[in-house]
């Protein structure tokens, strides 16, 4: 994965902000982080995944693959289909455009930082996920558990590690 220095994602004063292609680049490489950071808990001993079996709809993939099965587990983030690719872009996009409004200064060490992003995050989170509402997820970031609230915030301390490596 290319790397995406802060200097490139976040705008100086002098310049408008941050060119189309340093932000379409700073998604892919932010889905493709939290794609891999979800792998990492499903890695086995033999260095492969415990599979995650599902079915996609995009009918490229499978015209190309003969199958409209892809283990999402096994399988690196640009050769997803589509559909399977979707949900991590839309969060990336979430998070990018929070680091550049933010200029990359985010302190989840701050308690009332922590609790506007959360907020923001899982709020993006729920509008995108049909299936939650009126679910335990579908109530304010405040009242998550500390296990939920982690999985809004994971979402931003990955970016701080793409972004200032």
């Amino acid at each position: 994965m290319n790397k995406i220095k802060q200097t490139e994602m976040i705008p100086s004063q002098e310049q408008a902000g941050p060119s189309q292609e340093a932000i379409d680049q700073a998604v892919r490489d932010l889905g493709n982080a939290f794609h891999e950071n979800w792998r990492r808990g499903r890695l086995n001993e033999d260095g492969t995944f415990e599979p995650r079996i599902k079915v996609t709809h995009d009918s490229g993939w499978i015209e190309a693959r003969g199958t409209d099965r892809v283990d999402i587990a096994n399988t690196v983030y640009d050769d997803l289909p589509e559909d399977w690719r979707a949900e991590n872009q839309a969060a990336a996009e979430v998070i990018v455009n929070i680091f550049n409004e933010y200029n990359g200064n985010i302190d989840l060490n701050d308690q009332e930082t922590r609790s506007r992003l959360g907020e923001r995050v899982h709020a993006e989170w729920l509008s995108r996920n049909e299936w939650a509402k009126g679910s335990e997820l579908e109530v304010p970031f405040a009242e998550l558990s500390e296990a939920e609230q982690a999985k809004d915030l994971d979402q931003i301390a990955v970016a701080q590690q793409v972004f200032r490596s």
